[in-house]
């Protein structure tokens, strides 16, 4: 018997390939079993959704928006019903000519231009284009009754965003868009669909989280053929919740009057820092942002050189001489200004290290609030030739600017307040000491929105208290009816060495408007106080040089009013508009003029 044939009748030989066998078909069925695991258990949700994509069809319900209401009870931002038509990508695919055509007809619209509506909704959309909003009665139903013949083709009811008043609350409500694919993505697993529309700018985009609501859905069988059977689910949406501002109506409405035709910025707010009215002009009606452009009516928009997209009440500009009472207060606190009764002799100019300082003409002797009501430079020359820089930025931070204001909107600038370290850090070279007495007026590096000079101007009329700026009283639950109030927030107590600061100062600006440069805001029955500015584009040199309105100083006025005492203080800016006391003062007292309602017999 050969060596071969006796391995093979050996015992161990077939136990030992057995083993080898059992291992292997262990091994084998391991893996099919990992693999039904991993099928069965780990992709179930994924496989599950698979399947009912292709047996059930999906409609996403969407929620609508919450309203905005102003504080006086008027609807700015609101939904209504419109006829939406969608054209499903996959199910037209290869037979878009013929049904474009057909649509064609039935819209009354360019098949050229259908086309490319379409075209361009692919780029920004998943699944099916928006390719008309907003259809009529007449075109629904020609729509409707051929549906069989437009694969692809659906109308649905939908709710959209709807703006009454349009380019008056552009700047303070904002607007909403059409969500794009990046943002899609990223916001996705929050509850957006890609056809939801988002907050862009104002309050739509500060409280989207808010505004937006819950989506729901609607679930329907679809057999084989395509068609659709039986609802399987369905989950209502969930309304946005509605906000209630502290804007009044009339306020916003008296100032969009006052600034139409200008490139300017209004604010109102109250002594505790609530948003009474926000106006920046020229603005763009909100509703076109959902009805779309046409190329021209956009590119007119982007070559405007007075800026409607931007809102100028949150942008930085030299706030000019309306800077002064900070400086004013700052002189007080250094111990530079020790009586305000005391004088000093205005010539037109100042010296200060063999460099003469120009004012804007020769005021005689002058004190603490002759300097402040006739705004004479010189005088604030004089005080901040004794005054270190960074003690003065440290002051008109006090005041709260070169901050943001607490308002929480994305296109709020923090505007500068120079410093020598801020200098080194920007431009690499040192502060010169010149350079602090244009700071001190208002000019050279300092910039300054008009809220922040309201604000400022706030904690002057008040005593010091520098409140947050807040817009939204309460935040109100369509379903439950629950309410969620805001009160307002004092971010900082300004305290002075001396409690007369303040009191010097407000008698300062009261003069400015009963006598000095602002008396063009005066209003008979009301106790007014502010202060004009003039603030430099380019020198006075040049201005002359060049004619023409974009060479013009920007006009400032800030001021406070009331009967008895504060109750609105307002900031107006004019770019190019040339002097704050003849052009900006006259529009904040026809403001309160409209405001507490006086007569024009009430007008000196």
């Amino acid at each position: 018997m050969s060596f071969k044939l006796r391995k093979i009748l050996k015992p161990q030989f077939w136990e030992t390939r057995l083993l080898l066998a059992k291992i292997f078909y262990l091994f084998m069925f391991s893996l099919l079993f990992l693999r039904l695991f991993y099928l069965q258990i780990i992709k179930h949700r994924y496989y599950l959704r698979k399947a009912k994509e292709r047996s059930v069809v999906r409609y996403v319900l969407k929620a609508p928006r919450g309203q905005i209401i102003t504080s006086d009870g008027v609807i700015i931002a609101t939904n209504r019903a419109v006829f939406q038509l969608y054209v499903d990508v996959d199910a037209i695919k290869g037979k878009e000519d013929k049904v474009f055509l057909r649509l064609s007809k039935l819209l009354k619209e360019s098949f050229g231009e259908l086309k490319e509506r379409y075209a361009f909704g692919r780029k920004y959309s998943f699944g099916r284009v928006l390719l008309k909003r907003n259809l009529k009665w007449n075109e629904v139903a020609r729509v409707i009754t051929r549906l069989y013949y437009l694969p692809g083709v659906s109308i649905e009811v939908e709710s959209e965003r709807y703006y009454p008043w349009g380019k008056p609350y552009f700047h303070l409500v904002g607007y909403v868009a059409r969500i794009t694919k990046r943002e899609y993505m990223r916001k996705k697993d929050q509850g957006y669909s890609i056809e939801d529309y988002i907050g862009r700018r104002g309050i739509e985009r500060a409280f989207e989280k808010e505004l937006k609501g819950r989506n729901g859905y609607i679930e329907i069988e679809k057999d084989a053929y395509g068609r659709l059977g039986k609802i399987i689910k369905k989950v209502k949406p969930i309304p946005g919740k509605d906000l209630v501002l502290t804007v009044r109506h009339r306020y916003q409405m008296a100032a969009y009057k006052l600034l139409k035709g200008k490139s300017a910025a209004f604010v109102a707010i109250s002594p505790k820092g609530a948003i009474l009215a926000m106006v920046s002009t020229p603005a763009v009606d909100p509703q076109k942002f959902i009805e779309g452009f046409s190329y021209r009516e956009w590119r007119r928009i982007q070559k405007n050189p007075f800026h409607p997209l931007t809102n100028k009440v949150l942008m930085p500009y030299p706030p000019g001489s309306t800077f002064k009472v900070i400086t004013a207060f700052a002189g007080l606190e250094a111990g530079v200004i020790k009586n305000v009764f005391q004088t000093i002799y205005c010539p037109g100019y100042f010296v200060y290290k063999r460099r003469r300082f120009g004012c804007w003409k020769s005021h005689g002797n002058v004190n603490f609030f002759k300097a402040i009501y006739e705004s004479c430079d010189t005088y604030f020359y004089w005080v901040a030739s004794s005054l270190d820089v960074d003690f003065l930025a440290r002051v008109a931070k006090k005041f709260g600017l070169g901050e943001k204001t607490g308002l929480n909107w994305a296109e709020e600038k923090r505007g500068i307040v120079p410093t020598r370290e801020w200098k080194k850090k920007v431009f690499k070279t040192i502060w010169y000491p010149g350079e602090t007495l244009y700071f001190a007026i208002g000019q050279g590096y300092l910039s300054a929105t008009p809220l922040q000079m309201a604000r400022a101007y706030m904690a002057i009329a008040n005593g010091g208290s520098l409140y947050k700026i807040w817009v939204v009283k309460a935040i109100r639950d369509p379903i439950s009816k629950q309410e969620k109030y805001f009160s307002p927030v004092i971010e900082t107590k300004i305290v002075p060495r001396d409690g007369r600061y303040f009191y010097w100062i407000q008698k300062a600006l009261i003069e400015t408007v009963e006598k000095g440069t602002g008396k063009a805001a005066k209003v008979k029955g009301l106790w007014v106080a502010g202060k004009t500015g003039t603030a430099q584009v380019i020198s006075s040199k040049w201005l002359k040089e060049r004619k023409g309105r974009r060479w013009e100083h920007h006009a400032w006025f800030v001021s406070y009013a009331g009967r008895t005492q504060p109750e609105i203080i307002t900031a107006v800016l004019v770019e190019h508009g040339g002097h704050g006391g003849s052009v900006a003062a006259p529009i904040a007292g026809e403001f309160y003029k409209e405001c507490f309602n006086m007569t024009s017999e009430n007008r000196p």
